[in-house]
């Protein structure tokens, strides 16, 4: 079982952390489905579906239990996939018709639900230098291309103070997510598969990239206002 978790998923499944309830390998799986980040659990039950179906002997004679299973199991998966706390559509966005996007965004999010974000943070980087860019070309605002994370979001956080897109409550967020993605920045030099680095402790890239999936919704929200024509009152009078 292990060495089939290793070659299919990369995944070290005798690990203490699914083995809540026992070391049997019963009690790993259940403990993987238990801990696990929803989305790669249901990944691994379709896996193991068809693992299973391609096997002599393990499929129901009875073609109606067979059915119900089947069922079942895509009706777990599916609620799966549904309870994931992983919300990668509110941050990332096909923003432009840059073709690498799409890609992009779909290799982030495979090495997130794979529960590898030390591995996605050069990716995440690449893909915000990509969107501050945009949102400020969209500004008429020229970037350098040595011109380094941080910086970017510096001049845009500027941008959104001057155009009062923010209130005097969210102002200081700007500064710490200047800071963040500081940060993002330099885990990305020196800890990330961008240089030939040893990798960041999985917990603090996955606390960087928390904090990044939340400073990304935070400025779409922003933009999709700004993109919202505000609403004419006169047409609204009844009379």
């Amino acid at each position: 079982m292990a060495e089939w978790f290793e070659e299919n998923f990369d995944i070290q499944i005798f690990q203490e952390r699914f083995q809540v309830e026992g070391a049997s390998k019963g009690k790993t799986l259940r403990g993987f489905v238990e801990v696990a980040e929803p989305r790669l659990v249901a990944q691994v039950l379709r896996v193991l579906w068809a693992y299973r179906c391609s096997l002599d002997g393990y499929v129901d004679a009875d073609a109606a239990k067979e059915e119900r299973l089947k069922a079942w199991l895509e009706q777990f998966t599916n609620e799966l996939e549904n309870a994931s706390t992983l919300n990668l559509d509110d941050a990332f966005k096909d923003f432009s018709r840059d073709t690498t996007l799409p890609k992009l965004r779909a290799s982030i999010a495979a090495d997130l639900v794979a529960e590898k974000p030390d591995v996605a943070l050069d990716r995440v980087h690449t893909y915000c230098v990509k969107r501050f860019r945009d949102l400020l070309a969209s500004r008429d605002q020229v970037v350098d291309a040595k011109t380094p994370l941080d910086a970017i979001f510096g001049a845009y956080g500027k941008a959104l103070r001057d155009e009062g897109a923010v209130s005097e409550f969210a102002l200081p967020t700007l500064r710490v997510q200047h800071k963040l993605f500081d940060g993002l920045n330099q885990a990305r030099n020196k800890r990330s598969f961008a240089h030939d680095n040893e990798l960041l402790e999985v917990s603090e890239a996955q606390f960087i990239i928390d904090c990044v999936l939340a400073s990304l919704a935070f400025i779409e929200r922003i933009e999709a206002s700004r993109q919202t024509p505000a609403a004419n009152l006169d047409d609204e009078i009844p009379f």
